[in-house]
């Protein structure tokens, strides 16, 4: 029974090893194939060499790219704080159906296929006259990032004991004080995770950008599609994704140290 029971360990144990490997493979392959001094995609590489990513410290191009990611997804993250939370709040304080259907709809950008989101944006913002601006690129990335920020805030709120605020009132405190002093420490954690996620959706999204974009606000994944279009695979972009891998896994690891993000999955 014994030997059973130690068999059926080692098989789960090998069963999550494979698939934790097939989920990594693509992000080995790229850190692997960017250290190759060849100008092709080679995996594992034949010699260790920093040469493309000299190259991609050096292409003016990309780097400007990738500052009008960086732009973009820090005023996305802005903009979504400032209207998520207090919807978040609003549908907290809501009776339970109307916070059911207000949460199905803001949800809804979650099951669309993006490029009928992506048209329908297109289409929406070229009537106004909005078409290819920095703000309209703003705009449509908190779109995709509300589902996200209604999701987290709104299980940090859930939780949320709101008798606190009453008693911070009953004491005299005045309601911007009691948010500041009382509400605001409780959910921090839910309001970082989703400010991550609505930087990170909005520095990676490519579809809904390609429909609205100008030629003069290039973000960096469509930079890298297009180049990839007419060039094919360029080992530069190797390393740019590798520093963008070593990023996003050490601000993973901070987040669950400080934040726990793994509980808002």
């Amino acid at each position: 029974m014994k030997q059973k029971k130690l068999l059926y360990k080692i098989l789960l144990a090998l069963v999550v090893l494979l698939i934790l490997l097939f989920l990594a493979s693509p992000m080995l392959a790229v850190v692997g194939a960017s250290f190759s001094n060849t100008k092709y995609f080679q995996f594992p590489p034949e010699s260790f060499s920093l040469r493309w990513y000299k190259e991609a410290f050096r292409n003016k191009e990309h780097i400007r790219s990738l500052m009008n990611s960086l732009k973009i997804a820090g005023c996305t993250m802005l903009v979504a704080d400032v209207i998520c939370i207090p919807a978040c709040f609003a549908l907290t304080r809501c009776g339970r159906g109307v916070s059911k259907k207000a949460s199905a709809l803001f949800s809804a950008p979650l099951f669309l296929p993006g490029i009928a989101l992506g048209v329908g944006l297109m289409l929406w913002l070229a009537k106004l006259g909005w078409r290819g601006n920095f703000w309209t690129l703003v705009l449509a990335h908190v779109v995709l990032a509300t589902p996200y920020y209604m999701r987290v805030v709104g299980a940090s709120l859930s939780e949320f004991d709101f008798g606190l605020v009453d008693a911070a009132h009953s004491l005299g405190a005045p309601p911007v004080k009691a948010f500041f002093y009382v509400t605001l420490p409780q959910i921090a954690p839910g309001i970082i995770v989703a400010s991550m996620f609505g930087f990170m959706i909005s520095f990676s999204e490519l579809v809904i950008t390609l429909f609205i974009c100008a030629s003069n606000m290039t973000t960096f994944p469509v930079r890298v599609y297009s180049s990839m279009v007419t060039e094919g695979l360029n080992p530069m972009v190797l390393a740019y994704s590798t520093i963008i891998i070593v990023v996003v896994l050490v601000v993973s690891v901070l987040a669950e140290k400080f934040a726990h993000w793994t509980r808002y999955f």
